[in-house]
């Protein structure tokens, strides 16, 4: 399997790309759900992204009349509320005015705390200790004043991807539990029952281990790199790396050598990427954290073997149905690898995943909360 060049396309209907293009324009609409990620979101686009997106497409399928909020043209004082994702400065400003407009706001946080990564992804020993300073100050007295604090304040429901986020906001910032619902992150059922052919006539019949997102620290592919080269198994890497990160990507490659075939990304709707999937031996994130990761669940429902990170909440959402290694235990993602490798998909874990983390159900459990705040505001 050469390394080349995969182009992003859709699979039929409208894509990603013309539903974010589309839910910007025109006038908004009395009565809309206004959502909004920060300005820079979409310029390295990775889960938090692809939840935006399809959280509004699903909601739309059920009635709601959504849309992407402009700067430029929208009154938030038209909207039915506002959906900030994802912890900004941008967010915070945007509260401030919604709220002074009588507007709720609710916020999914997407986020994690994680002091291994603090410690390890941060550059200067500066940086690093300060990190930790504050997280621990943050645990012995989570009311400090801060401006993520005051964006949790100004939310009238706080929608985290898990339980553990959940304690963790609170641990962290003070957040009232009450004011918090559990909202988990969703995947497309159109990934269940994937068949690798697709993949395979494009690609070749080899055996590879597969990883999908981001080449950077906190996705750690050099960690997996040079545990699939320890196994001397393939790997194949489908993602790119942003702007910020080439120097690392660089030396990911440079590691890598014929053991790795690098890939561009591909559309989630792209049938071929369900497809690599179901080729896959095994599907490889060992990361510095994850909430859960959005390629773990679209390939625990297309049937392949997980290995991921035990950091986050992902234990939350696949319990003993994937396999852990920690990102900085290079002996534990060769064992996870290797097992993962031999021993396939435990036979629970797609249809554990279609039970309970289908788009269609997290939409309506959104839906709910909306009409939750609307009753209150």
């Amino acid at each position: 399997m050469s390394p080349i060049a995969v182009p992003a396309r859709g699979s039929g209907g409208e894509t990603s790309a013309s539903w974010l293009r589309s839910r910007c324009q025109g006038p908004c609409r009395t009565g809309s759900v206004l959502l909004h990620a920060p300005s820079f979101a979409f310029q390295a686009p990775g889960g938090g992204e692809n939840q935006l997106i399809q959280t509004g497409r699903h909601l739309e399928a059920m009635g709601l009349p959504v849309r992407l909020f402009c700067s430029w043209t929208d009154r938030l004082e038209r909207a039915r509320l506002l959906h900030l994702f994802g912890m900004s400065r941008e967010g915070l400003e945007l509260a401030r005015r919604a709220k002074a407009r009588g507007i709720p706001v609710v916020l999914s946080p997407i986020c994690w705390f994680q002091p291994g990564a603090l410690w390890n992804l941060e550059r200067s020993w500066a940086r690093k200790a300060g990190s930790l300073a504050v997280r621990s100050l943050r645990r012995l007295c989570p009311i400090l004043p801060g401006w993520r604090r005051e964006l949790l304040a100004l939310c009238e429901r706080i929608l985290p991807n898990s339980h553990a986020e959940a304690r963790q906001l609170t641990a962290l910032f003070g957040v009232n539990p009450e004011r918090l619902a559990v909202v988990p992150n969703g995947v497309l059922s159109t990934f269940r029952g994937a068949c690798p052919a697709l993949f395979r006539e494009r690609f070749g019949d080899g055996e590879f281990a597969l990883f999908v997102g981001r080449v950077e620290p906190r996705k750690n592919p050099l960690g997996l790199i040079r545990a699939v080269r320890s196994l001397r198994l393939r790997l194949v890497v489908l993602g790119e790396a942003p702007p910020e990160c080439r120097t690392y990507h660089e030396r990911c490659r440079a590691e890598g050598g014929d053991a790795v075939a690098w890939l561009a990304s591909i559309a989630h709707e792209d049938p071929l990427l369900a497809s690599a999937y179901a080729a896959a031996r095994v599907l490889a994130l060992p990361s510095w954290f994850e909430t859960p990761g959005l390629v773990a669940l679209e390939a625990a429902l297309a049937g392949t073997a997980v290995v991921i990170t035990p950091f986050g909440s992902t234990r939350e959402y696949f319990g003993d149905r994937v396999l852990y290694a920690r990102p900085n235990r290079l002996g534990e993602i060769k064992s996870a690898l290797a097992r993962g490798w031999s021993a396939g998909p435990d036979p629970r874990l797609a249809g554990f995943v279609a039970a309970h983390y289908l788009w269609p159900r997290v939409a309506h459990r959104t839906a709910e909360v909306y009409d939750q705040v609307a009753r209150r505001s």
